[in-house]
């Protein structure tokens, strides 16, 4: 009986450090085309596996902005704001760009600012790496 609950207790660790590694990325790249009329995200796990999804049609893109979220804290831990790059669509609806966040406002802020800049450039294509 014991060995079966060391057994269940090893197999839990590979599952969450497998399910950690499959979901949390090492690197994400935005790929956006005029010519495509397409933006997407190539995300790279820690496993090194490559992933692929599609954000927004090019042309329905509006503008480049950020989502702030409060985050609470408690008796002991202070909480933080955290911020979410987004695009906003002609319809008002936001598509997150980067599944991870960012701790610091002037860091989204110069990211927003390297978004606008290749949207407003003339070259068909650009890319943003996070």
């Amino acid at each position: 009986m014991k060995m079966f609950k060391i057994l269940a207790v090893i197999i839990f660790i590979i599952i969450v450090i497998l399910i950690g590694g499959l979901t949390n990325y090492k690197s994400e790249t935005l790929y956006c085309s005029k010519k495509l009329n397409n933006c997407h995200v190539e995300k790279i796990n820690l496993f090194g596996g490559k992933s692929s999804k599609n954000i927004v049609k090019y042309s329905d893109i509006q503008k480049v902005s950020y989502i702030r979220q409060k985050v609470k804290g408690n008796l002991y831990a202070k909480g933080y704001k955290d911020y979410q790059l987004v695009f906003i669509t002609k319809d008002n609806s936001r598509k997150i760009i980067f599944s991870g966040i960012y701790l610091e406002k002037p860091q989204i802020i110069s990211k927003i600012k390297e978004i606008k800049k290749e949207l407003l450039s003339n070259s068909d294509s650009f890319v943003i790496k996070k």
